[in-house]
């Protein structure tokens, strides 16, 4: 029988029980963010559309067709065009799961080259069937595309670190409204799920993050996957916090310590206040960090059963 990490066993079960509750969930509203941006918040993940009079244009389509539907529902609040293009930033089941809602309406979907190969061959991380047919990206790309729309030059990149969150992840930047949105690169004031199955490693979301950080100023509003709209200064902290945790557990992980020996170390001790509270504990953030390293600087401990 498959074993899960503790950490992927936590955020699933939060998540389900988050779905469970669905007679009492907020009404998804939108958030302007200027230039015909918005948030759409109150989903498991957070969405991001930019409205234009010959279409909408939607960053990820929610965890459920359902999910999707109320998207729908409160875009249509804002205008009266339909979702014409709906880009992936990666492939968790909360990002993806509205794919056949929009793709079934005629929507463009546009992921990366691995997140497709993924999505359409493997199951998703709660067992999900792999997406088919209108739910799959019909356009995909290896590093950058650019989209026109509304006015408005989108970009969306892949992290030239290439394995950051997942091994498909896409960053979206609103050029003229000055706005990016990071998929699960950034959580704000979360640990941060990192799919090390996937190729996801804690250096790789750093040099992701770094490379976000490089190309933003401190007007961007920066849209994480999952929390509030935050800034180029928090994305700061959530990387050094990030950056400091991989320097404590690194050495550890050369020397041959066992999970339990790091989870000992308290490698979060610093951050567990502010970061560790509301989903995933230190431990449970350590235990995922500690198997990606192992993964990357100990691959023969890692493919032992």
């Amino acid at each position: 029988m498959k074993k899960f990490p503790v950490a992927l066993v936590v955020w699933i079960s939060l998540l389900c029980a988050w779905a469970q509750g669905a007679e009492n969930k907020p009404v998804i509203k939108s958030v302007a963010l200027g230039g015909g941006v918005y948030t759409l918040a109150h989903t498991m993940a957070v969405s991001t559309a930019l409205v234009g009079d010959e279409g909408v244009l939607l960053i990820d389509s929610g965890e459920s067709p359902e999910a999707a539907e109320q998207l729908q529902a409160t875009l249509a609040t804002l205008t009266a065009q339909p979702v014409r293009w709906l880009v992936n930033t990666h492939g968790h089941f909360d990002h993806v799961n509205g794919n056949a809602f929009f793709g079934g309406r005629g929507a463009m979907i546009i992921g990366q080259d691995q997140m497709w190969q993924r999505a359409g061959s493997q199951k998703g991380m709660r067992g999900d069937a792999p997406l088919a047919g209108a739910a799959l990206p019909v356009v995909t790309f290896a590093q950058e595309l650019t989209l026109h729309v509304a006015g408005e030059e989108v970009v969306l990149r892949h992290p030239q670190a290439a394995c950051a969150l997942t091994d498909g992840d896409v960053v979206v930047y609103f050029h003229k409204a000055n706005v990016v949105a990071t998929g699960d690169l950034y959580f704000e004031g979360l640990y941060p799920y990192i799919d090390v199955a996937a190729g996801g490693s804690i250096d790789g979301m750093v040099a992701g993050c770094r490379e976000v950080l490089a190309r933003i100023d401190d007007q961007t509003k920066v849209v994480p996957g999952h929390g509030p709209v935050a800034d180029k200064r928090k994305l700061a902290a959530y990387v050094a916090m990030l950056a400091d945790i991989s320097a404590r557990v690194t050495p550890l992980v050369q020397a041959g310590k066992t999970l339990a020996e790091v989870q000992a170390a308290k490698p979060t001790a610093a951050y567990d206040e502010v970061w560790g509270k509301l989903w995933m504990n230190g431990d449970q953030f350590t235990e995922l960090v500690y198997n990606g390293l192992v993964k990357q600087l100990r691959p023969e401990a890692a493919a032992r059963p």
